[in-house]
């Protein structure tokens, strides 16, 4: 069969029940934070839903918030688990474990709303091209894997993941809204993709707590 024949791969992408620093609107990028008293209902919710979903594979971030639901959901669906370094979240550099407003007071530049910069949007953090680079090499790993690939992560990564399937730039990450325990579903064809589904609360439908900006941009 050639490639054009071939039937598109498809790809669950999950971010992480709700933690601590979620609701404390912290930057937890490298580090860790437990989860929320919500957060937990989420896991196990979350990692059903993975299951149910039937992946063939489930790949994860080593984070832990990541990581224990990507084991769970693995063991459900009696499937294997893949860690990848490449699907962690953006180190914040000096912006890790502040809020934003601490960030300012200590002087740490954060350069967020107009989208990722060209440069590092954290002093001493990784730069966008680095994180979408290895974010892109992750990917590439999941096209390998198909035919039907579960992914537990984070909010940028979910965004970099969706805007290098879809071909779009970088500079649009921001505009994905990404709550804790939700879920998207693409279909992947010769590394292009199509959203299939964007947004689905995965947990027990709770909001999450602090808005958009403290459930959606920190990790």
């Amino acid at each position: 069969m050639s490639d054009m024949m071939k039937t598109p791969m498809q790809v669950l992408i999950a971010r992480h029940p709700e933690v601590v620093a979620n609701v404390e609107r912290r930057f937890v990028g490298i580090g860790e934070s437990p989860y929320t008293e919500l957060g937990e209902r989420q896991t196990e919710r979350l990692a059903k839903y993975i299951a149910d979903w039937g992946p063939t594979a489930v790949h994860s971030s080593p984070r832990t918030r990541a990581h224990d639901v990507a084991v769970r959901a693995a063991r459900l669906a009696g499937v294997e688990l893949h860690v990848d370094d490449g699907l962690a979240e953006i180190d914040f550099g000096a912006a890790e474990g502040l809020t934003f407003e601490e960030a300012r007071i200590r002087g740490v530049d954060i350069d967020l709303l107009g989208g990722p910069p060209e440069s590092a949007p954290f002093v001493d953090g990784e730069t966008w091209h680095e994180f979408a680079y290895r974010v892109a090499e992750a990917a590439r790993k999941i096209e390998d894997c198909g035919p039907r690939i579960a992914v537990v992560t984070h909010g940028g990564v979910v965004r970099a993941l969706v805007t290098h399937w879809l071909g779009l730039s970088h500079k649009t990450a921001w505009r994905f809204a990404v709550g804790n325990a939700s879920v998207a579903t693409m279909a992947i064809a010769q590394g292009q993709g199509t959203l299939l589904t964007f947004g689905i609360l995965a947990g027990d439908g709770e909001p999450g707590h602090g808005g958009v900006w403290a459930a959606d941009q920190q990790g």
